[in-house]
């Protein structure tokens, strides 16, 4: 599916239809913006007409946006510069199949000209598409802010994708000092299997980005490099977070670990305080149970002992008891 946006005759056109969008092409526009959404990962023969004949791109470069590039990359060609980024639009389960949200987005830059290839519906380009209908004259003002603003929006998903795992690592780090369980563990692990997969694609990001810093290139106006470059900075920016989001899952498995460790140190104490104070009971009990005649059922006779064995029994729990609150053992 096609839709194209550009200035003709002083107003702005929005259109869907590909041999029209090749007939303006030609007639020489300043600038138009087509965004091609593919389904089932496949051209249509009008759309591949445009990409081929009308703007001339290479076939190569058209093969890479029918074929997942699970590494961003930038080429330049004559009259273009084709490149592939990739982005994160989260999906309701993302914490279980968190590659699905992982998104391609393939792009052909030029002159005058930015095409954007994308197999996944992206709302953040719609959003984009829609603000360039209802203000042309500020979102299509130049080539440069074009595509800074679809950079922007691409590198700012990892942003959003880290504020969400935040979320879910201090709810986690709660729930364990609180009381840990054996869910925790999963949604550790989840976690880090998202920040993970964030980091395999993030580092590599930069390496895009860095071709439109350059002061030597022929697309972006040296008033502009400072956007790319903010770009660029804020691409590092978000890898050293990714970074630092994974030390700090490896410390809430310490945090984890430990809690379990204390939880289980606790129901240790308390079954050995029990252990501890049946003790003298099953002693006295043992020495009473032989069967022997003891010297106090001379003194007490056999009712007698039986009070006298019991009373040892519980003066001997109370020094007990006594003894450990003083000792602040519980």
């Amino acid at each position: 599916m096609i839709k194209a946006i550009y200035f003709k005759n002083g107003a702005v056109v929005t259109e869907r239809d590909a041999l029209k969008v090749a007939e303006d092409y030609n007639n020489k526009l300043d600038l138009i913006w087509i965004d091609i959404h593919l389904k089932n990962h496949e051209l249509t023969h009008q759309e591949t007409a445009l990409l081929t004949a009308t703007f001339r791109f290479h076939e190569m470069s058209i093969e890479d946006c029918l074929f997942p590039q699970y590494y961003p990359k930038i080429e330049e060609f004559e009259n273009y510069v084709f490149g592939a980024i990739h982005g994160i639009q989260l999906k309701p389960n993302y914490y279980q199949e968190f590659e699905d949200s992982i998104y391609e987005l393939n792009f052909f830059v030029g002159k005058g000209f930015l095409v954007t290839v994308h197999t996944e519906e992206l709302f953040f380009l719609e959003t984009i598409f829609e603000r360039a209908k209802a203000r042309p004259q500020v979102e299509m003002k130049s080539l440069e802010n074009l595509l800074y603003n679809v950079f922007n929006k691409v590198v700012s998903s990892y942003e959003f994708t880290l504020e969400k795992i935040d979320d879910k690592m201090e709810g986690l780090e709660d729930e364990i000092l609180e009381d840990p369980e054996a869910e925790n563990m999963e949604d550790i692990l989840d976690t880090k299997k998202v920040i993970f997969a964030m980091r395999k694609i993030a580092e590599s990001q930069q390496a895009a980005y860095v071709y439109f810093t350059r002061a030597n290139n022929n697309l972006i106006a040296r008033d502009y490099l400072v956007y790319f470059r903010d770009i660029y900075t804020q691409c590092a920016r978000m890898n050293q977070a990714i970074i630092m989001r994974t030390q700090m899952i490896v410390s809430l498995i310490e945090v984890y670990m430990s809690s379990v460790t204390v939880k289980l140190t606790e129901v240790m104490k308390f079954l050995t305080v029990i252990a501890t104070i049946v003790m003298p009971v099953l002693i006295v009990s043992g020495y009473y149970g032989m069967n022997v005649v003891f010297p106090e059922y001379s003194f007490f006779g056999q009712k007698g002992s039986w009070f006298f064995a019991v009373g040892i029994m519980l003066i001997t729990i109370i020094a007990m008891l006594v003894y450990f609150k003083k000792k602040k053992w519980f």
